[in-house]
C-alpha cells in the first residue's frame, strides 16, 4: 500500500494510491484514508470489550447485498437481532467517491450478559464515478474484491461448522445486488461446503425499466447454475409489486408491509419466535429435499397475524396465504411444499399437533395434484392472543412462469447489450448472454424431467 508519514502517523489508501499528507479521502478513488494508529487503537479497544463473547463461527449468517439488501438486513437486525442468537449480520455495498461509512448498530449487552449479534458493513472497492448499474459490472467488482473472503470468514462462515445456514437478502434490479449476490454465495460455499445457502430475492416491479429485469434474469441464472453445483440451495422469489399489496399484523398490532414482511419470513425460517416460545424451523430440511429433486426456486405465500377465531381453521388461513403468492405460480406443477406455522401455546394444546399436521397434509394433497414432497414445521409462542403466523413456500413452477417479466426485459435489453461496442459498458459478452439463457432453460427442463418420473 502507498503510504505517507506525517507526525509519526502512517496514512494509506486501501487501493494503494498516493495522497498528500493530511488527506481525508483518496484523491483518486474516493475511499477514506486509513490512519493506522487511530484505527489500531479502536480495534484493540473493541477486541478487548468483545473478546469474551467472540466465536469464529455462526450457525446462521445473514447477508444483505446492495442498497435494498442492506436495508432488509438492517431491518432484520433491528427487529430480530436480540432473538436470533449465535448469528451474524453483514451488509455488503459498493463504495465510491462519495461513499461514507454508513450507520450501523453496535453490539448491545442484554441483562443476562449475552451480546446481540453484530451488524457490520463491507464496502466493495470501485473506481471513482463508476456506476454499478448492471449485473456484469457488479459481478466483476465482487470478483476483484480482495477482502470479501476475509470479511465472510470474520462474519462466521467457517468450514468447521457443519450445520450452518447462510441467508442472503437482495433486490436483483440493481448492479451490485444482482451481480455481487451470486458470487458472494459462491464464496460462502467455497469457504464452507457444509453450509446451506438461502437467497431471498426481491424482483423488480413491472413498471421498472428493462435494464432492471435484465439484471434480475442474469442474477437468477448465475444463482442456479444447473450444470454445476448451484450456489444457492433455496431461491425465494418475491415480486416487488405483489409484495407491496400484502399486509400483515405484528404481535403488537402494527401493520407489516414490504421489507418487514420479508424480515418476518426470514426470521421465521431461521427459527425465531417473536415473543418467546419454541421452534423446530430449519430450512435445511427443505434445502436437502429440494436439492435431491433439482427444485431450488420457491415462491412464498404469507399470512401473518391471522385470527384463528375469525378464519375458523388453519386450512382457511392457508387458503388466505395461497390466494396471494408473491410471484406467479402454476398450481399443477407444484411438487414441493414447505409449511411453517406459528401458533400460541394455549391454542396448540387445544388443537393438538397431530390433528393440526393432519389438516395441513390434507390441504397440501388436495391443492397440488403433482405434489411429491412436503415439509411441515411448527413453532409455539407464549402470546395470549389467537394470532397465527403462517408461511408457505411452493417449488416446482418453471422460471419461465415465475420470472416471466424478467425474461421479457432480458429479451428486449440484450439486443443492446449484445453489441460489441457495449460489452465493456454492461460487463457481459454475447457468449455470456447465451449461457445465461441456457442455464435458465436447463433448470426448467430439469423440472420437466423430474415431473415425468
Amino acid at each position: 500500500m502507498a503510504a505517507s508519514r506525517s507526525d509519526s502517523k502512517y496514512v494509506v489508501c486501501p487501493n494503494r494510491h498516493p495522497n498528500p499528507n493530511g488527506s481525508k479521502l483518496c484523491n483518486t478513488c474516493g475511499l477514506p484514508i486509513v490512519d493506522y494508529e487511530t484505527e489500531l487503537e479502536s480495534l484493540l479497544k473493541a477486541w478487548a470489550e468483545q473478546e469474551p463473547h467472540i466465536k469464529f463461527s455462526r450457525e446462521k449468517v445473514f447477508i444483505g447485498v446492495g442498497n435494498q439488501g442492506c436495508k432488509l438486513v438492517h431491518d432484520l437486525h433491528r427487529s430480530w437481532g436480540n432473538i436470533i442468537r449465535d448469528s451474524e449480520f453483514l451488509m455488503i455495498e459498493s463504495s465510491g467517491e462519495t461513499a461514507q461509512p454508513k450507520e450501523y448498530t453496535l453490539p448491545q449487552t442484554s441483562s443476562n450478559g449475552s451480546v446481540a449479534p453484530r451488524l457490520s458493513l463491507h464496502l466493495i472497492p470501485r473506481a471513482v464515478n463508476s456506476q454499478v448499474g448492471y449485473f456484469g459490472l457488479g459481478d466483476k467488482l465482487a470478483r476483484d474484491d480482495p477482502g470479501l473472503d476475509d470479511r465472510l470468514r470474520r462474519s462466521g462462515v467457517n468450514p468447521s461448522t457443519e450445520k450452518q445456514t447462510v441467508l442472503l437478502l437482495s433486490a436483483l434490479g440493481g448492479g451490485t445486488g444482482s451481480g455481487a449476490s451470486p458470487y458472494t454465495l459462491q464464496r460462502a460455499r467455497e469457504i464452507n461446503p457444509h453450509s446451506r445457502r438461502v437467497l431471498v430475492a426481491m424482483m423488480p416491479g413491472a413498471d421498472e425499466p428493462d435494464s432492471a429485469h435484465f439484471n434480475s434474469f442474469c442474477s437468477l441464472s448465475h444463482s442456479l447454475q444447473p450444470n454445476d453445483d448451484p450456489v444457492t440451495d433455496i431461491l425465494i422469489l418475491a415480486n416487488y409489486d405483489r409484495l407491496s399489496r400484502i399486509r400483515g399484523v405484528s404481535s403488537s398490532g402494527e401493520e407489516l408491509a414490504r421489507e418487514s414482511l420479508l424480515s418476518h419470513l426470514v426470521a421465521s425460517l431461521a427459527g425465531a419466535v417473536e415473543d418467546g416460545g419454541s421452534s423446530e424451523s430449519d430450512p435445511g430440511y427443505l434445502a436437502k429435499m429440494g436439492s435431491s429433486m433439482g427444485v431450488h426456486a420457491f415462491v412464498p405465500c404469507l399470512a401473518i397475524g391471522r385470527s384463528l377465531e375469525i378464519f375458523g381453521s388453519i386450512g382457511n388461513i392457508l387458503e388466505s396465504a395461497f390466494s396471494s403468492p408473491l410471484a406467479p405460480i402454476d398450481t399443477e406443477s407444484i411438487v414441493l411444499s414447505y409449511i411453517l406455522v406459528q401458533v400460541p401455546d394455549r391454542m396448540a394444546s387445544l388443537l393438538h399437533e397431530k390433528t393440526l399436521r393432519a389438516e395441513l397434509n390434507r390441504w397440501n394433497k388436495n391443492s397440488f395434484p403433482q405434489l411429491k414432497g412436503s415439509v411441515i414445521q411448527m413453532s409455539h409462542s407464549f402470546r395470549t392472543s389467537d394470532r397465527v403466523d403462517l408461511y408457505l413456500l411452493l417449488g416446482g413452477t418453471k422460471l419461465a412462469i415465475t420470472a416471466s417479466r424478467a425474461k421479457e426485459g432480458f429479451d428486449r435489453f440484450k439486443s443492446v447489450v449484445g453489441r460489441k461496442a457495449w460489452e465493456q459498458e454492461f460487463g457481459v459478452s454475447p457468449q455470456s448472454l447465451l449461457e445465461i439463457e441456457e442455464a435458465i432453460d436447463s433448470y426448467d427442463n430439469g423440472l420437466e424431467e423430474m415431473m415425468a418420473i
